[in-house]
């Protein structure tokens, strides 16, 4: 705020050029310092104590939002309100919000739909798979070569010091 009411720089110079640099998103007029914004008008700059107030009244405020962190936070900017933590202070309000704890939705879904194996009897079809390379082992031993039974969920396992053909054919 002092340098853009008075134009005074700081004597170092790197200190100089990055005050410059962050002074150009901002403006001081009125009295009032306010943030440059991307797609919006100049958003008026609050302290952290006024914008607890904000957040606090768009959450729990009249028309009480109760929404996630981040469109709480956006919600602030699109009403023209900025500090530097908005993101970080709308994450500790919602995080704090027993209402929103107790009655968040749950996912209990699966990241996609299940799809069933079918094996008609046992060891008809297996599942086969190299593991590896693991810290050596006594025996020169760094890879694994597993096979399970999609039927029985019987499970083989060989502990292997090189892959080769040879070893997997030893194998089965």
């Amino acid at each position: 705020m002092n340098f853009l009411s008075s134009g005074v720089l700081p004597e170092d110079k790197t200190e100089a050029r990055r005050l410059q640099l962050k002074a150009a998103k901002y403006a001081y007029a009125g009295g009032t310092l306010y943030r440059r914004s991307y797609l919006s008008p100049w958003l008026k700059c609050v302290t952290p104590e006024e914008g607890n107030y904000v957040l606090r009244e768009v959450y729990e405020g009249l028309c009480a939002a109760h929404v996630g962190s981040r469109v709480l936070a956006k919600k602030c900017l699109l009403l023209g309100y900025y500090w530097p933590s908005v993101f970080q202070d709308a994450a500790a309000l919602v995080q704090k919000c027993r209402a929103c704890q107790v009655h968040a939705p749950l996912h209990h879904q699966p990241a996609r739909e299940m799809v069933p194996i079918h094996s008609l009897w046992p060891f008809a079809q297996w599942w086969i798979d190299l593991v590896g390379p693991f810290p050596r082992a006594p025996g020169r031993y760094e890879h694994l070569v597993v096979a399970v039974d999609y039927f029985t969920k019987w499970m083989e396992a060989e502990p292997l010091a090189t892959i080769s053909g040879r070893a997997i054919q030893k194998f089965f």
